[in-house]
């Protein structure tokens, strides 16, 4: 079996167990932070919090990314597999409604094989794949029966803004590719007693101006998965990272430019969709590597 890395559309062949690459990171995957989050969709978070775990590095450069201090640097403890497991099951104990994987793309393998170690010891509530869609079909097939629930964010319709904005090359027809794969293994969402349990939930995060496409992105959801999907319709994005230096990125988005496409979705006949007050969220980006 070859060690040279090929998880990710990039395939960038490199061999992380002596070097890195694009996504920064090493073979054996990098925990930033881990924490009960209150503050996902009402089916994630529930009453009990989602047992969020967030990986360092990432297979895209999204500069206006919120979470840049993990997502571009060595930020965080290198765990085994056993470890990462071990990790599962203490927030298992600490009454979480599930165990949300945060960025975990660049790491599939040895989150796969962790979840099969914590299954075995007894891991019990869902495990949430929680993504920005940029997968190999391959990949994703390696997770079948391991993930509870695909979490996606489908950032971009237009490929040139995924690859102006992201440095993400096809990033369109691959996040396709992996939410219809997504859709094959878990089906629509299925929650109980208000807590999601099994199925696939989109998210859109509006960007300035639209930059995105996001009415391409639901009707192609209405058409490819049909309107039963759930959609979170996201409206917390503010200039981060290195936004400034793209002035059609360096604000916010204004409440029409989000009722726009709110108003759209409803009109192609989505109902189960969840929607934000427009406005920051950098309250509730966690304060990563704290010492």
């Amino acid at each position: 079996m070859s060690n040279l890395c090929e998880i990710c559309p990039r395939n960038c062949r490199t061999d992380r167990a002596e070097t890195t690459a694009f996504c920064l990171m090493p073979e054996r995957a990098v925990v930033a932070h881990i924490q009960a989050h209150f503050w996902e969709e009402p089916p994630i978070s529930g009453t009990k919090g989602s047992g969020t775990v967030f990986f360092s590095g990432c297979n895209m450069r999204c500069v206006y990314c919120q979470n840049h201090g993990i997502s571009s640097t060595l930020c965080g403890k290198t765990t085994s597999d056993e470890m990462l497991a071990k990790l599962f099951l203490e927030l298992m104990a600490s009454g979480v409604h599930n165990i949300n994987l945060v960025t975990p793309t660049h790491f599939s393998g040895r989150i796969a094989t962790a979840i099969r170690i914590a299954r075995k010891s007894g891991l019990s509530i869902p495990v949430i794949w929680n993504s920005n869609a940029y997968e190999k079909v391959e990949t994703l097939k390696m997770l079948e029966g391991l993930v509870d629930i695909y979490l996606p964010d489908f950032r971009y319709f237009n490929d040139d803004a995924a690859l102006r904005y992201s440095r993400a090359h096809s990033y369109s027809s691959f996040a396709k590719s992996a939410i219809l794969e997504m859709f094959r293994q878990v089906s629509h969402l299925e929650i109980r007693d208000g807590v999601a349990v099994r199925g696939l939930l989109v998210r859109i995060l509006v960007l300035p101006g639209d930059l995105n496409d996001c009415g391409e992105i639901l009707k192609w959801i209405a058409q490819s998965i049909g309107v039963q999907c759930h959609i979170s319709l996201m409206g917390q994005y503010y200039p981060a990272h290195l936004a400034s230096e793209y002035p059609e990125l360096n604000r916010q988005i204004s409440q029409n430019e989000y009722e726009k496409i709110m108003d759209f979705a409803l009109s192609l006949g989505f109902e189960d969709g969840y929607f934000q007050e427009v406005g920051s969220s950098s309250d509730w980006t966690p304060n990563f590597c704290k010492a």
